[in-house]
């Protein structure tokens, strides 16, 4: 058997065309069976690719028996290793011919990487889209995809098939629009946000041949149908999408994406009731999967092996009261508020919401899905556009990485072809996003010295002769000391502040106010202020480093030299502003 002869040409029509191509189709399942050779792991055992599985199987020295070559690789593919027994005067099949042809084309390949499979999903080649169905492997461009192992080309393996094929019929006008109706019937509070959400499920399906997938957090009313929504998704999206209630482990999200990229749709996430260990290391997941890498599949460590999994094609998280996200992961969401459903969305009958007739949504799930790959030119071309547009009104980077995805979902899916530019202006309007809002982004750099800053501490002085103790924060103790007339009490306040790690200093040179910050980590006063905190382990001399301004030198604090951060002076401390109350006038009596 040729192991080779692995491409069954066929002509794929298209619906929305109506013309057919030539689309060379790669089977991973063939009825005889048979196999690829990909290399050999470190170990030295060697890797191939059966054809009667269409799965990555590793062959130990124990396995090359004829016997298991056949369970894993097919009947025919042991057929051409036999040899003629003269004592028996019959043909038998013996494992040697067909173990030293694995060898040999195997140990030509070399090493081969685990982090280069690619399961079920969609696959960027260039410009071009590579689908794996989970049998098959085809790019709807009509380019031949190959299951060789090539240098630094990935190779594809089977799986759970995704709900879809190149056979499946494309969604018609009326699909599309059955869609948006149902979508826009959902008490979503803000203008443009049921486009938005049309935007996350196209962007979902697209996953990660898109370079940035944003965050959608929905945060929702008892009785707003928040569950109704998730599940008419979930349909939508079929085997691309993987339903959890409550925060997932990292080890529960690797095992759910070992095998195939899809997206992760998370209900029940709740403020109250969650652990925060568990929360951040479910931060650090919806971070990895915003932005695209070089490596497709990341690595975790578990149970003292190397797991490789597919990061989320996309991750939509709904709670009645989300928790709070750190900064960075906030940067990377796309807030909703859904409220109880309108009076009209309640009374009347929606079939596609007809839990009895489910089948119905997840067969108009696979024709959109097919109608989407021969889209994917229209969002290609969409996301660069709209992210040009966005930054051209003034948003900023991150803001516009984030929400060209929805924009160009909702085009994609909308329109034909590509979107003129007065098109996409009428979609990014009609999603409140030509003026941009005003953020305040707080930078860590800022946020370490406001939490510095805010510490208490417990200091000392004298009142009438007699020695009073007082809790003050660090900024408290520094604005004393920039504006106390007395110089014998500043003197006082500095050397107990110094204990701490840090010193207000007067610049004669430039003739204003610094603020000297401890940067050792043996420092044990400073150490004890960055207890807790997100720098605890020192990483505070860095991130204060970024200050406009800031620069490294050596202070004595207590008498001993130390590295320090010198810094200007912050302006609230230099310029402290009064409170300002405002309260109603006495009423007369």
């Amino acid at each position: 058997m040729n192991i080779f002869n692995i491409f069954k040409p066929s002509k794929i029509r298209n619906p929305e065309l109506g013309v057919a191509a030539a689309v060379d189709v790669a089977n991973l399942v063939v009825p005889e069976g048979g196999w690829v050779p990909m290399g050999h792991t470190l170990e030295g055992s060697y890797v191939v690719l059966s054809l009667k599985t269409g799965q990555l199987v590793t062959l130990r020295a124990n396995d090359l028996r004829i016997g298991k070559l056949q369970v894993w690789l097919g009947r025919e593919a042991c057929k051409a290793s036999t040899v003629y027994d003269t004592e028996l005067q019959a043909e038998v099949e013996e494992a040697q011919a067909l173990t030293e042809a694995i060898a040999e084309e195997c140990d030509r390949r070399g090493l081969f990487d685990l982090k280069a499979v690619r399961g079920p999903g969609l696959y960027r080649e260039g410009d071009d889209l590579v689908v794996n169905f989970g049998q098959q492997v085809a790019s709807p461009s009509g380019k031949p995809v190959s299951l060789e192992r090539r240098n630094g080309e990935p190779v594809y393996q089977s799986g759970p098939d995704l709900g879809f094929s190149l056979d499946t019929p494309c969604a018609s006008e009326d699909d599309v629009q059955s869609v948006l109706r149902v979508l826009a019937g959902f008490g979503l509070s803000g203008r443009g946000d049921w486009m938005k959400l049309v935007g996350w499920f196209v962007s979902a399906f697209y996953g990660t041949v898109l370079s940035h997938r944003p965050i959608l957090a929905i945060s929702a009313e008892r009785g707003s149908g928040k569950t109704t929504l998730i599940e008419f998704l979930g349909a939508l999206l079929g085997p691309q999408a993987i339903r959890r209630d409550g925060v997932p482990t990292m080890a529960q999200t690797i095992y759910a994406l070992e095998h195939s990229a899809a997206a992760l749709i998370v209900d029940e996430v709740e403020a109250r009731g969650s652990k925060k260990a568990a929360l951040e290391q479910f931060g650090e997941l919806l971070r990895l999967q915003f932005s695209a890498s070089a490596s497709e599949r990341l690595t975790r460590v578990i149970g003292g092996r190397p797991r490789y999994f597919n990061a989320p094609a996309g991750v939509l998280v709904a709670g009645i009261s989300l928790p709070a996200f750190n900064a960075a992961t906030e940067s990377r969401t796309v807030r909703l508020m859904l409220h109880p459903l309108p009076e009209t969305s309640r009374v009347r009958y929606e079939p596609l919401l007809d839990l009895a007739r489910i089948g119905d949504s997840v067969a108009l799930g696979a024709r959109l899905r097919r109608l989407l790959v021969d889209r994917w030119n229209v969002m290609r071309e969409a996301v660069a556009d709209a992210r040009s547009m966005l930054i051209a009104l003034g948003h900023e980077s991150r803001i516009a990485d984030k929400h060209a995805p929805l924009i160009a979902g909702y085009v994609a899916l909308t329109h034909k072809g590509v979107a003129s530019p007065e098109e996409l202006r009428a979609v990014i309007g009609a999603m409140d996003l030509d003026v941009p809002a005003h953020a305040v982004v707080e930078r860590d750099a800022e946020a370490c010295l406001d939490v510095l800053l805010s510490r208490k501490v417990v200091m000392f002085h004298k009142v009438n002769g007699a020695k009073e103790k007082a809790h003050m924060t660090i900024r408290d103790v520094v604005t004393s000391i920039v504006h106390a007339q007395d110089n014998e009490h500043r003197e006082q306040l500095s050397r107990q502040l110094e204990e701490f790690g840090v010193r207000a200093l007067w610049a004669r040179s430039s003739a204003s106010w610094k603020l000297a910050v401890c940067s050792s980590t043996q420092h044990q006063g400073i150490k004890r202020l960055m207890t807790g905190t997100d720098w605890a382990l020192g990483g505070w001399k860095d991130v204060l480093m970024r200050l406009p301004g800031a620069t490294a030198s050596t202070q004595k604090l207590s008498r001993a030299p130390q590295r320090v951060v010198m810094l200007d002076m912050p302006g609230d401390i230099l310029e402290p502003e009064g409170d300002d109350y405002d309260f109603p006038e006495p009423m007369a009596e």
